[in-house]
């Protein structure tokens, strides 16, 4: 090979080498990014992971004393409908029926009574839809936890993707560098011979 083929070949190889380092950079872009939204989708996931741990928790407790209420409920033979129509019927029977002061007072209490107990059964229903209401948000974040999870897999397989191209690039490069040191010497060799001829 003459000098100027030496030339042309060297100077090829030095603007692919710069094409590959282009080349090189956007893949570390895009696998910079990609590790990012690992981390950025990793961190999500596992806030909602604690939300539905926590939730749960939250559920667990309600449903102990839910189970509570409702064992006390079982023990006394009663529901929320017949304390309703105990309030109505012991109302009545105080405004109709004429009765001393002490037994005005005892329908009184009584009537509180039964009162407050209604109160605990319609709070006993309201636990009820708490924990379904909760039941139905634990689902929808297992499904968001679910989709970051998704998210990361997918940027973590582009990662390794580019990762390897990378790898690619750079062992690219580093042949084309060795070909190009190579060619190099041979114009060296070639200009030293070409000035000792001259001298000569």
């Amino acid at each position: 090979m003459d000098y100027n083929t030496i030339k042309i070949k060297l100077d090829e190889i030095n603007t692919q080498i710069k094409e590959l380092y282009e080349n090189a950079k956007e893949l570390k872009e895009i696998r910079d990014r990609a590790n990012d939204d690992v981390k950025k989708y990793k961190d999500l996931r596992e806030d909602i992971n604690i939300n539905v741990k926590d939730q749960i928790e939250n559920i667990r407790l309600l449903k102990q004393k839910r189970a509570d209420m409702l064992a006390e409920f079982k023990s006394m033979k009663i529901s929320k409908s017949y304390l309703a129509q105990k309030i109505e019927q012991l109302e009545t029977t105080l405004q109709t029926k004429p009765m001393s002061m002490d037994q005005e007072k005892d329908m009184i209490r009584e009537i509180e009574s039964h009162r407050k107990l209604y109160e605990r059964a319609v709070e006993l229903e309201d636990l009820n839809e708490t924990i379904k209401t909760m039941s139905d948000g634990i689902s929808v974040l297992v499904n968001q936890s679910s989709e970051e999870h998704k998210k990361v897999l997918e940027n973590a397989r582009v990662s390794a993707e580019k990762h390897q191209e990378l790898l690619r690039t750079y062992a690219e490069i580093n042949d084309l560098k060795a070909k190009a040191t190579e060619l190099y010497d041979k114009l060296k060799e070639m200009k030293i011979k070409e000035i000792v001829e001259e001298e000569l």
